[in-house]
This record gives C-alpha cells, sequence and structure tokens, in this order.
C-alpha cells in the first residue's frame, strides 16, 4: 500500500531561557568589562562560572529592556546629534561604548558609520582612555608645592637622582581602554574619560631603577620562590639591591613612591641602617617620574607577543627581562631630561594630572 505523504514539522532550536539565567547585575557587570576594562570574552569565562552563550546573551542585551524604533531609519540630523553626544558625555562608561555598539544600546536602526559621522561631526573622536590616579584637594596642593620647589633645577641636577619604582604584570594583555571625547585637549583628563590607577593585587613585581648619570641600572623580577611581598622580603630583595647600586655609583639620590610596602617602618629602618635617605616625593604622581614611561614602553613590547606568553611564569620572566634589556642608556635621559616640562606642566595644571 503507498503510504500517503505527510508534513512532518522540522524541531525548532530551543531557545534560551529568558535573561539565560543571568541577573541584571551579571550582564551588567560583564557589560561593564568587556566594553570599559576591554577583558576578552576568555578573560571572562577564566573570571566567572558563565557559559559562553551567556557571556554572548549579556553582551547582546540591556541590562533592562529599552523601546526600539521602527520604520525609517533615524536621520542623524542636528538634534539627533545633539541627542547622540548628551547620552555618550552622560558617563564613564557611555564614553566607552565602541560606535558600533551605540545603536544597539540607543535602540536606533543605523550602522557604525552614522554614529562616526555624526560624532565628527559634533567634534568627537575616539581615544586611548589616560590612567590617572585620583588626587584629592590636598594631594594636588603637594604636588604643585613640589614641581614649584624643583621648576629650576639643572638637567645636571636630575641626573644626580636614582628614579627607581615597580610595575605589576598581570596575566592577560595589557590593553589600552578607549574612550569617545572631544578632539583636542580640553577631554583629555576629565574624570569620565581617566582611567583610575589603583595598586594591583595580582601578578608578579618587575622593580627597576634608572638615574641620568649612568643610563639604566638594576631591574629585578620578583621571583615566584620569594612568595608574597612583604616589608621584610622587599627590603631584603630590593633594599639591598638599591643599596649595592649605589656603592656602585656613589653620589646618587634615591628616589621612590609613597606605596605601603616604601613607607612600611621596617623599610624605613632598613634604609637608614643603610645611609639610605629617600627625597620627599608627592603621593600620586606617576606623571612626574619619568619611569613609568618605561613601564609603558616594556608594556607595549609584551602586549606585541603571542598571548600565550601572558600565562605562563617562565615565559612572562622571560619576556619581561628581555624588554627591560631592550631599553637603551639614551632613552632613559632623554625621559629624564623631560622633567623640567613635567614640573612646567603640573605648575600648570595648578598640581592636577599631566599629559604625561
Amino acid at each position: 500500500m503507498e503510504v500517503e505523504n505527510q508534513h512532518i514539522p522540522t524541531p525548532k532550536t530551543p531557545t534560551r531561557a529568558k535573561n539565560n539565567d543571568l541577573s541584571r547585575d551579571d550582564r551588567l557587570r560583564i557589560q561593564t568589562l568587556y566594553y570599559t576594562a576591554r577583558w576578552s570574552i576568555e578573560d571572562l569565562r577564566l573570571q566567572f562560572p558563565f557559559s559562553r552563550a551567556q557571556i554572548d546573551y549579556a553582551l547582546e542585551n540591556r541590562p533592562t529592556p529599552q523601546k526600539t524604533h521602527s520604520g525609517r531609519h533615524v536621520l542623524l540630523n542636528t538634534p539627533t546629534r545633539k541627542e547622540l553626544v548628551q547620552w555618550v558625555t552622560a558617563s564613564s562608561l557611555n564614553r566607552s561604548i565602541p560606535w558600533a555598539e551605540i545603536p544597539k544600546w540607543l535602540g536606533w536602526n543605523c550602522g557604525e558609520k552614522a554614529i562616526r559621522t555624526a560624532l565628527h561631526k559634533e567634534g568627537y573622536t575616539r581615544g586611548v582612555r589616560r590612567r590617572k590616579p585620583p588626587l584629592s584637594d590636598v594631594n594636588q596642593k603637594k604636588r604643585l608645592d613640589w614641581a614649584k620647589e624643583h621648576e629650576n633645577w639643572t638637567l645636571e641636577q636630575w641626573d644626580e637622582l636614582l628614579w627607581s619604582d615597580e610595575t605589576w604584570v598581570q596575566p592577560g594583555p595589557h590593553r589600552k581602554q578607549w574612550v569617545t571625547r572631544l578632539i583636542g585637549d580640553s577631554e583629555l583628563y576629565i574624570q569620565d574619560c581617566v582611567q583610575d590607577k589603583w595598586q594591583r593585587k595580582i601578578g608578579w613585581m618587575f622593580w627597576g631603577c634608572i638615574s641620568g648619570k649612568y643610563g639604566k641600572g638594576a631591574g629585578l623580577f620578583w621571583e615566584k620562590e620569594w612568595k608574597t611581598i612583604t616589608a621584610e622580603r622587599y627590603s631584603e630583595h630590593t633594599i639591598r639591591t638599591v643599596f649595592e647600586y649605589i656603592q656602585t655609583y656613589p653620589g646618587l639620590q634615591f628616589q621612590q613612591d609613597g606605596g605601603s610596602g616604601h613607607n612600611a617602618a621596617y623599610t624605613k629602618e632598613v634604609l637608614r641602617l643603610n645611609g639610605i635617605s629617600p627625597i620627599f616625593w608627592p603621593p600620586f604622581s606617576p606623571d612626574l617620574s619619568p619611569i613609568e614611561s618605561i613601564w609603558n614602553r616594556m608594556k607595549d613590547i609584551l602586549d606585541a607577543l603571542d598571548p600565550s606568553v601572558h600565562r605562563n611564569y617562565r615565559r612572562l620572566r622571560a619576556a619581561v627581562i628581555e624588554a627591560w634589556n631592550s631599553i637603551t642608556d639614551a632613552e632613559v635621559r632623554d625621559l629624564i631630561h623631560t622633567m623640567p616640562r613635567r614640573c612646567k606642566d603640573c605648575i600648570d595644571a595648578r598640581g592636577g594630572p599631566t599629559q604625561w
């Protein structure tokens, strides 16, 4: 008997559960880390117990439902452009949203080209978010007083300082954060356009020192077997390195920032017993220290490497040391000789953040 053809419906792909089992706070956290902190999806999966589907859902959906426009495409005329600028500049988070993602956030039926054209017409561009520490009025005054005290120093005087600092190298790339701001310098350092610079709590420390007189000095990678950084261990390894360097190259004045480890009573006593008297350094002033520019250069080198390097202790250690060794004495002197300009810029900014 011939069987009559019957229509058999094709099973539909199961839809995801509402909100994909993520709370509004979870979705907002994922979006902030992805768009503002520039974390990758792999970083998010390492940090949180979310699946790839959950992360994709969070990035595709606003934390709260938004009314969408239908029908004709949005015409980005003058009133619409003003509305766009008002939304972009409303918060630090909005400034960080990539232009291609803005139509989705606003519910507009247009593309990245329309957003880019509109913002350019209004004088806005996309630039790297500058990293600056938060500054109180008291700390701004200390910075201003220090800059005024040193504005007439000669290059020879700056060359007599032994600049020191440490940087933290974390697993994962050292990404730059991007932000929407006005073309030029007027919004370069306003609060919504800078990235607060806090001391990192994870990763490996690299310490180094430089001077205009002798060029690049000693570099020290905090070895894994040294374990947690304490005042005692910091003094045992780092202060000993400083003492040996100053013994080899006498006449240098020692500079270090006001980190908690540097200000510990134990560290101060070890410095005193070794005859080392650090100069006064204003708090929250990495932009006044030329060695900070070397950390930026080294991290640019690390960024160009295979990302797998950042997750392997031995390979990361070798890469950091190689990056440090690539810095030349000429680069060091050129950076130290920017100190007169750094002081002037700090004075012009009344102790506030500078371009450095």
